[in-house]
């Protein structure tokens, strides 16, 4: 991720009428973060920005405080500044819920070579059955790149390979069971963070009748959590009408259904029609996923987790 623009810039001294301002000295005294290190920060990264009285001193917004306090117990636990100084303020809180971060994570501080994940390390730890390295990776993934790069980018690519590799023989079903219970049980601690702050529409989540593949849902349902709906996760393989029951008991905005490529073909064709035979008209069916049909009457299709979120950002 980019570091921020700077945005320094040279000002008047603030009225009484405008946002609190902190000096450098109380802002250091806020935040724990050493004066020197907070004028470093600004001139690499942009961040905390400042406002300048006519006499050259720096005046900052005391709104910035607790945001620094967060970026300072990430550097505790082993991240880099230009990292944490680049979250918006929903991935620091994800990234603090985590689970087993309180020490520092030494995959995490290898520098980031780009955006692609290390596959060869991540099978090498999933031939071995090491769930705690697997898990290092996901978190320096996440926490490289934030939410939707991340499960586009690495976890994607991480199950493509198992998939893969499965298909070919070069592992077995133990290590594709494996590596999707891993992903899962990360997505949903990540998503936890979100869903307790989540005031938006529910939408119900789940797929269709003989699809057990849930990679696909779970990713798509950290998505619709960052954009603050509330997600009724269902889980795998529901009959049609238990779908669209919990849709209507829920008073849902939409029932996404992500369907995996092994659930491709007819089968999932007549269920999406029967589902949306039997939602309400008010109630949206979104549909993505490797077996999404290319178009089926009132659904909504999405070609991947950007697409979603960029319809979720509409806000339509």
């Amino acid at each position: 991720m980019p570091p921020a623009s700077r945005r320094t810039s040279r000002a008047a001294p603030q009225s009484p009428a405008e946002p609190a301002v902190l000096s450098i000295g109380a802002l250091s005294a806020a935040t724990g973060v050493p004066a020197p290190t907070l004028r470093t920060w600004e001139r690499r990264y942009g961040v905390p920005a400042s406002l300048r009285k006519p006499s050259g001193h720096r005046l900052y917004a005391a709104s910035v405080v607790e945001q620094l306090r967060k970026v300072a117990r990430l550097l505790e636990r082993g991240h880099r500044a230009g990292e944490a100084l680049a979250f918006p303020a929903e991935a620091l809180d994800a990234m603090l819920a985590l689970p087993g971060a309180g020490a520092p994570v030494p995959v995490a501080l290898k520098p980031a070579a780009g955006s692609s994940p290390p596959l060869d390390e991540m099978m090498s730890a999933l031939q071995a059955f090491d769930r705690e390295a697997l898990l290092a990776h996901l978190r320096a993934g996440w926490a490289r790149l934030g939410p939707l790069p991340f499960l586009e980018q690495w976890a994607g690519c991480f199950m493509t390979e198992v998939g893969d590799a499965w298909h070919t023989g070069r592992l077995e079903i133990r290590h594709e069971h494996f590596a999707t219970a891993c992903l899962a049980g990360f997505l949903r601690e990540v998503r936890e963070p979100f869903d307790r702050q989540a005031s938006g529409r529910r939408v119900v989540a789940g797929t269709l009748p003989g699809d057990a593949h849930e990679g696909g849902l779970l990713m798509a349902s950290v998505v619709l959590a960052l954009h603050g709906r509330r997600v009724v996760y269902l889980g795998t393989g529901l009959p049609v009408p238990q779908l669209a029951g919990a849709a209507a008991g829920a008073d849902a905005e939409a029932v996404a259904v992500s369907i995996s490529a092994s659930a491709k073909g007819a089968p999932a064709r007549r269920a999406l029609t029967a589902l949306r035979a039997t939602l309400p008209r008010r109630i949206a069916l979104w549909m993505g996923g490797a077996g999404a049909p290319s178009e089926a009457r009132g659904v909504e299709r999405f070609a991947d987790l950007e697409a979603l979120d960029m319809r979720l950002s509409r806000g339509r």
